[in-house]
């Protein structure tokens, strides 16, 4: 009963506020200026990075997703003792907001003002290319072109040589892509609740709060070097996924290795589908007609392959909590945003990309 009748001292919720308020006016003032958002994840957050990463590459599994586990459990004790009044509301609420503090003000310094960035056009000094049906066209041709002069079989694949692979390519292009290297370490960690993931369609994730990679093993060989590099995009700094979507073409299209080309053409093409279906109707069955029959094949069995694993609740659960939360920091499109990169290939594709 007494513990019930305790209530937090008055000061201790003034000194939670005047910890709390600066580091929350903090990041709203970090999401008015793209300036000093870009001047805090080139100077700032590599440090930040080098440490959680180091940290989290000491044991073999994730600390992130123990991480959400342990916070989920916190979150979810707390509220069970307020409702069983074995604590007061004022201590509640005082561990709510500081558990709300400690959750947001890690995400978000630890990585998350990546989302308040310029965009890659400014960062890059690259001019948009506005929609032109000629102009997409065009584009569109010389990308299946290439996407069929790189198809190989990638039935045999040394994971680990992959990983090295794109490491390299990321080491050799980070000045031209504008990202700080080495900016920590990128060690692939397996999901401990891989299944799960699997039923919402989730291929990878990065994990801001101790800046680890998660690459999802359900996912087929030819489509595991696009989505490791996707996610070291991530880990780079890169919050928008068109944006990553762009690094890890880029990263794997540059590659020497002939998988890792393909799995970029392979990996992005589907986009490109997309796009001409919606903006070219009528050359929609022209086009796809000159991609390589086995490229189509890829295509669909990677569809059917994710579609057998389908839970349709949790992946339109996934969906929507994920669309929420992308929209929360700033990218208006959600979800859709993935599929921008095409826009972004338009503009860099003769810039940033080498003829296979």
């Amino acid at each position: 009963m007494r513990e019930r009748r305790d209530k937090i001292p008055k000061r201790q919720f003034v000194l939670l506020l005047i910890i709390a308020v600066p580091l929350f006016a903090m990041i709203f003032l970090f999401s008015l200026s793209t300036a000093l958002s870009e001047w805090y994840m080139h100077v700032i957050y590599p440090v930040i990075a080098i440490v959680l990463s180091f940290v989290s590459n000491l044991l073999p599994f994730s600390l992130y997703d123990i991480f959400l586990i342990v916070a989920v459990l916190l979150l979810v004790r707390l509220i069970v003792l307020v409702i069983i009044r074995k604590i007061s509301f004022s201590k509640f609420l005082f561990r709510l907001i500081r558990f709300v503090t400690v959750i947001v003000v890690w995400f978000y310094f630890g990585w998350g003002i990546a989302y308040f960035r310029e965009d890659f056009y400014h960062r890059n000094d690259v001019v948009e290319k506005k929609f032109d049906p000629e102009v997409f066209k065009e584009f569109a041709v010389r990308f299946i072109d290439h996407a069929n002069l790189c198809y190989t079989d990638c039935v045999d694949m040394d994971k680990n040589d992959i990983r090295s692979e794109i490491e390299s390519s990321y080491r050799l292009l980070h000045e031209s892509l504008r990202i700080s290297y080495p900016n920590g370490k990128r060690k692939p960690k397996l999901m401990m609740f891989e299944t799960v993931y699997s039923k919402m369609g989730v291929s990878g994730y990065f994990g801001p709060f101790l800046n680890e990679i998660h690459v999802n093993n359900y996912s087929l060989n030819f489509s595991y070097p696009f989505t490791l590099a996707h996610e070291m995009a991530h880990q780079f700094g890169i919050a928008k996924e068109s944006e990553a979507n762009l690094y890890g073409f880029v990263v794997c299209s540059s590659s020497n290795d002939k998988k890792i080309r393909y799995s970029a053409y392979v990996s992005t093409i589907r986009y490109v589908l997309n796009d001409i279906r919606r903006f070219l109707p009528e050359e929609y069955e022209s086009l796809a007609s000159t991609i390589r029959p086995e490229i189509i094949a890829d295509l669909r069995r990677n569809r059917e392959h994710w579609l057998a694993a389908r839970n349709e609740s949790l992946s339109d659960m996934q969906d929507r909590v994920y669309d929420a939360y992308l929209k929360t920091n700033k990218i208006s499109s959600g979800q859709a945003n993935y599929s921008e990169v095409v826009g972004l290939l338009i503009s860099n594709y003769d810039i940033l990309n080498p003829s296979p």
